[in-house]
């Protein structure tokens, strides 16, 4: 069985594309990390969903899963916790893949 290694509500939800996804998603939908390139947090990482950015990793939680994007290294399966459709809120858990 599979650990969570991390766990979080997306960050920035109300400024990306969530509202227009919201609906479709549901929980154990896979989503997709990815690193970006950001001025105000060097270990930003974008959550999508398809191709709907629905904001970030808090800036709290980030800081390992950035370093271990960024060497290359995809080691991480990102999926939907939980989702409140009316207060726009989605709770990500992240996983170590199993090789």
């Amino acid at each position: 069985m599979k650990k969570v290694y991390k766990h979080f509500p997306v960050a920035g939800i109300a400024y990306y594309e969530a509202l227009f996804a919201i609906e479709q998603i549901k929980v154990g939908d896979k989503l997709e990390l990815k690193p970006e390139e950001n001025i105000y947090d060097e270990h930003a990482i974008e959550i999508y969903y398809k191709e709907r950015k629905l904001g970030y990793i808090p800036k709290n939680s980030n800081y390992s899963i950035s370093v271990i994007l960024r060497q290359g290294w995809q080691i991480f399966e990102a999926y939907v916790q939980r989702v409140d459709r009316e207060a726009l809120s989605i709770d990500v858990a992240v996983f170590v893949k199993e090789v």
